[in-house]
């Protein structure tokens, strides 16, 4: 007889009645028992996954310098492109210069940078008597004056006048002043600014009214008609609560 199929028959009587003995119930049962084991020593045992650290690039390396430099470009970028300050100044350079006249700088600019736009001061500018540092702004007017010599009807050095808010003592007089027309077509009551008939002037010399908000009230008006009240300011654009309540005491309708 093969030796081979001797050991096979006697392994499989042997397992035929170690089933017998033990039952196909337990034994299945036993062997679930061996495989969920051997699951639970596995989850145990495996190796931990690495860190999300680990699968970022490191600060030195090429590319996270790359994307560094990408992220700041556009930032910049960004940043340079929706600020609200324009990319040049127009400035008007006169006096003791070498070549008086407008120049466009850039916005950042100041007296010294005007000035070296013109040319650079004459050999009698006094440039003591001039801010060199002071910043400047869009249609701002830098004048040198010369050495010993004082203009008449003009200031000393430097810049635009710029336009100072109204107070409650000082614009009756602006009213006063900025009132031109005849009595009997007058923008002004007891005072007050008539909102229906003043010109750009007058409801320019209101608290918190420049240009452009005398300009749409009176366009406002053309189109809609005259104001009903002072509050009719309101539907106006650019006015808003705080706008209307500084001018408010000074205005009136008829």
């Amino acid at each position: 007889m093969n030796p081979d199929l001797s050991f096979v028959s006697r392994l499989r009587s042997r397992i035929t009645a170690a089933l017998d003995w033990y039952g196909p119930a337990r034994a299945l049962a036993t062997a679930g028992s061996v495989v969920v084991v051997c699951i639970g020593a596995w989850w145990l045992l495996r190796s931990p996954a690495p860190p999300l650290e680990n699968s970022l690039p490191f600060a030195g390396t090429t590319a996270a310098a790359g994307s560094d430099a990408q992220v700041a470009a556009t930032f910049s970028m960004t940043t340079l492109f929706s600020s609200s300050d324009p990319i040049d100044i127009t400035v008007h350079v006169v006096g003791a210069v070498v070549a008086p006249g407008v120049y466009t700088i850039p916005w950042a600019s100041r007296v010294v940078d005007a000035v070296s736009a013109a040319g650079g001061a004459t050999p009698d500018a006094d440039l003591s008597a001039l801010n060199m540092a002071l910043p400047l702004a869009d249609a701002d007017q830098v004048y040198v004056p010369v050495r010993g010599r004082q203009p008449a009807a003009r200031p000393v050095p430097t810049t635009r006048p710029r336009r100072t808010n109204p107070t409650l003592s000082t614009v009756p007089q602006a009213i006063a002043v900025a009132t031109t027309v005849p009595a009997t077509q007058s923008s002004t009551a007891g005072g007050l600014v008539n909102i229906n008939t003043a010109d750009a002037t007058t409801l320019e010399s209101l608290p918190e009214v420049g240009p452009s908000t005398a300009k749409a009230i009176i366009a406002h008006r053309q189109a809609n008609g005259p104001f009903s009240s002072p509050e009719g300011l309101l539907d106006v654009k650019g006015i808003g609560d705080g706008k209307f309540a500084a001018m408010k005491p000074f205005v009136t309708v008829s």
